[in-house]
C-alpha cells in the first residue's frame, strides 16, 4: 500500500512527500485506485507533470472523458478549470459529484493545480459513505428503495456552450449506491445534477433531497478541506464524496487541469437483498 497519512480519521489521505505520480508502477496505481475507493480522496504534493503526463495517467486509472472542443495545447483527456478577474461564477460551487448525470458516472477524478490565489480556493470534501450511515436506520431502509433522476446541467460540456441540454445523456440511479471495491453503501444525490425523486410527488421529492442536502452541507463532522499549492494533485472517488470549490480569491487566478475517469452503472442495495 502507498505510504500516507489520513487527513481526518474518516476521510482522505495524504500521500507521502517523496512519491512522484509518474513513477508509480501498475500495482503502486492499483493501490492508489483502492485508497481512493476506501478514503474517498487523495492528496499529492509537489507533483511535477505536464498536460501530456497527466492525460497519459489518466489512461493508467481507467477510460478518461473526453472534452472534443479542447483547444490543440490541452489534450482533450483535461479539462481546464479557471477562475480570475473577469469570473462570475467558478466552477465546481456548490456540493456536487462530478458529472452524475451519464448512465456510467464517473470513479476518480483527478485534479492538478498549476496556479493557485494567494489564500482562498480550497476544495470541500464531504464523505457519502459517513453521509449514509449517520441517517436513522428507519431513513436509510427508505432512501435505500428509491431512484434520481440526474440531468446535465452541471455537465462541463453544456456549461462550456459546446453542447445543448437536450443533447446530452440523463439518468436514473439509485439514491444510495454500493460502492464496487469496497461493498460499502453511500448516499449518491446532489444538488448540481438531481432533479427530483422518481417514486415520490414533488412536494414529497423536494422535502427529501433538500434534508439530504442540507444532512451533506451542515455535517461538519464528515467533510475536509484541501488547500492546494502549485504542483498539487488531488484524486477523489465521485462514487463516495461530494466535492464543493470555494470561489472565496476574486480577483485572483486559480488555473488547474482535471482528468475524469468514467466509472461503472451504480449498484443498487436492492441487487444484494
Amino acid at each position: 500500500m502507498l505510504t500516507h497519512s489520513n487527513i481526518t480519521p474518516g476521510l482522505g489521505a495524504e500521500l507521502a512527500s517523496e512519491i512522484q505520480l509518474n513513477d508509480l508502477t501498475d500495482t503502486e496505481v492499483n493501490d492508489l485506485k483502492q485508497l481512493g475507493a476506501e478514503r474517498g480522496i487523495i492528496v499529492a504534493r509537489a507533483q511535477v507533470m505536464t498536460l501530456d503526463q497527466q492525460a497519459a495517467f489518466a489512461h493508467r486509472l481507467g477510460e478518461p472523458l473526453t472534452k472534443p472542443t479542447n483547444p490543440a495545447e490541452i489534450p482533450p483527456e483535461l479539462i481546464q478549470i479557471k477562475a480570475g478577474q473577469n469570473t462570475k461564477r467558478a466552477a465546481g460551487e456548490g456540493w456536487h459529484s462530478d458529472v452524475s448525470s451519464e448512465s456510467e458516472p464517473p470513479g476518480l477524478s483527478m485534479l492538478r493545480m498549476e496556479v493557485v490565489p494567494s489564500a482562498g480556493g480550497d476544495t470541500l470534501f464531504a464523505n457519502m459513505y459517513a453521509a449514509y450511515e449517520s441517517l436513522s436506520p428507519a431513513m436509510q431502509s427508505f432512501v435505500e428503495s428509491l431512484t434520481a433522476k440526474h440531468e446535465p446541467r452541471g455537465h462541463y460540456l453544456y456549461i462550456s456552450g459546446a453542447k445543448k441540454l437536450e443533447e446530452l445523456p440523463s439518468a436514473v440511479h439509485p439514491v444510495v449506491r454500493i460502492h464496487p471495491d469496497t461493498g460499502r453503501k453511500a448516499l449518491y444525490v446532489n444538488v448540481g445534477f438531481v432533479s427530483h425523486i422518481k417514486e415520490l410527488n414533488s412536494r414529497e421529492s423536494h422535502s427529501l433531497l433538500q434534508m439530504l442536502y442540507d444532512h451533506v452541507a451542515y455535517s461538519a463532522n464528515i467533510q475536509c478541506r484541501i488547500s492546494w499549492q502549485p504542483g498539487t494533485v488531488v484524486f477523489w472517488d465521485n462514487r463516495c464524496v461530494q466535492h464543493f470549490a470555494a470561489f472565496d480569491y476574486f480577483p485572483e487566478q486559480r488555473l488547474g487541469y482535471r482528468a475524469t475517469i468514467r466509472g461503472e452503472k451504480p449498484i443498487a442495495c436492492n441487487k444484494f437483498a
